[in-house]
């Protein structure tokens, strides 16, 4: 899972205001994209018991009553306000950057490894910036767009050889559809520059999630709620990881350290994401690390870091 909105959207004064607890707020950082680095084994895990709609399900009800414990209480007139102003374009932005973003990415790893799919979904920033220059009017670099081709020249290294072998073709039918996890993720990084601009950018993401949740219940299967008792421990154990580390604690962090540190210094933790990924997707599930994976990962992240470099 990567930060929400890109540095630079959200408050200019974060990079002015250093305060002594920045070692702190760092290590946190660091503890937060290890959490999301492991967001991937925990979904790989959950879609081998529930469909990946229901995923959404299991992963954002618990995050929309966490999210209800910590902010009604304090911050309870604000939330109502921001979703009176807002509703329909909250909700959008749940359909879009929580639920479909899940669902693809869940249906993704039904057949694509956890380390393949963490280093498709650090394309996020490439769909980003091509959403912005067609929706937001963003200035065309064609060092960017070069950056555009290398990162998916080292995506497609890693879909076709990263294994190990050459991947069949229904398998790569999976990636792609994993791909379109991350130009969901790009579309809500850009329908929520607006509101973040308006509104504290917590808030934004708790009540999307909110809603994503909820729209998800309208798809349940009427017999999961019988199938839920009888699932193994360690599903259980993987929801809970998903919606109180990965959803509430790593998207607290994110945000309190942009209030501390420099937006740009932030951002840079994400690149750690998918090097977490793969490590414990080897450690956890004996997933092969090849040169192909290794170089194709390299072109990815570069492509990538060329894309946003300003």
């Amino acid at each position: 899972m990567t930060c929400p909105f890109r540095s630079g959207d959200l408050h200019a004064r974060s990079s002015r205001r250093l305060p002594a607890g920045v070692t702190l707020w760092t290590s946190l950082l660091i503890l937060a994209t290890l959490i999301w680095g492991n967001s991937f084994i925990a979904i790989k895990h959950i879609v081998e018991y529930v469909t990946p709609l229901e995923l959404v399900t299991v992963r954002f009800v618990p995050v929309a009553l966490t999210f209800a414990a910590l902010l009604l209480p304090t911050r309870g007139r604000q939330v109502w306000q921001v979703i009176r102003a807002e509703s329909w374009r909250l909700a959008l932005l749940g359909l879009v950057g929580a639920m479909l973003y899940n669902i693809f990415l869940g249906w993704g790893e039904t057949r694509v490894a956890a380390g393949t799919a963490s280093l498709i979904i650090a394309l996020n920033p490439a769909f980003t910036y091509v959403l912005s220059v067609i929706f937001l009017g963003e200035r065309f670099a064609w060092r960017r767009a070069l950056g555009l081709v290398v990162a998916f020249g080292g995506l497609f290294t890693i879909i076709r050889w990263g294994s190990g072998h050459a991947i069949a073709l229904d398998d790569m039918g999976y990636a792609f559809i994993t791909l379109l996890a991350p130009a969901c993720w790009a579309a809500y990084t850009v329908l929520g520059k607006m509101l973040v601009e308006r509104h504290p950018p917590l808030l934004v993401t708790g009540i999307s999630m909110t809603f994503a949740g909820l729209f998800s219940l309208a798809f349940v299967r009427p017999s999961l709620l019988a199938q839920l008792p009888a699932l193994p421990a360690s599903f259980w154990w993987s929801v809970l990881f998903l919606a109180l580390p990965c959803t509430v604690f790593a998207f607290v962090v994110w945000f309190g350290a942009l209030e501390r540190m420099p937006a740009g210094r932030v951002a840079g933790f994400v690149y750690l994401v998918p090097m977490f990924a793969v490590t414990f997707s080897r450690w956890l599930l004996d997933e092969p690390i090849t040169l192909a994976l290794i170089m194709g990962a390299a072109i990815l992240v570069g492509g990538v870091w060329l894309v946003n470099r300003r």
